[in-house]
């Protein structure tokens, strides 16, 4: 998977992939406020293509940089991990694939969880990775007052 990934040929999104983009952003942010929906959905289409050039690099750059990254200090740590439905990566990867990612990624975060005493790991299974923040908004912000409320 990931050398498929890594050897992935990059083209440039269709029109039409734009627009159905464009129609699926524009649904997802109909609950905000008029004067912010088009500049969000427009800055989400503008880094579609930045976002897929820098997973170039993710498995072998990034990877090795956390490699050398010194120990997690020993602060607390809440590492949310979302596990549910993500339209977005439903139509990049099959089931199978997604379910390989989603069960590499719990036990990453469980794992980067464990690396500090003050550290906790919570799944979240009822929110997608790139939404995380809107569908669970209550979620993170629990984990930052808990977060807060731990440093005190």
């Amino acid at each position: 998977m990931l050398e498929q990934m890594r050897d992935q040929e990059l083209a440039e999104p269709t029109e039409e992939q734009f627009q159905r983009s464009r129609e699926q952003l524009a649904g997802h942010f109909a609950a905000w406020p008029e004067p912010v929906r088009e500049p969000l959905v427009e800055r989400h289409l503008a880094t579609w293509r930045v976002a897929s050039r820098e997973n170039q690099n993710l498995y072998d750059e990034v990877a090795e940089e956390f490699r050398r990254a010194p120990s997690t200090p020993g602060v607390p740590l809440i590492v949310l991990s979302a596990m549910g439905h993500d339209a977005t990566q439903a139509h990049l990867w099959p089931e199978e694939v997604l379910h390989e990612i989603n069960e590499g990624k719990r036990a990453l975060h469980a794992e980067l969880a464990a690396e500090t005493p003050l550290g906790e790991h919570r799944v979240l299974d009822d929110a997608g990775h790139g939404w995380l923040h809107e569908e669970r908004p209550d979620a993170v912000l629990q984990a930052f007052n808990d977060l807060l409320g731990r440093v005190r």
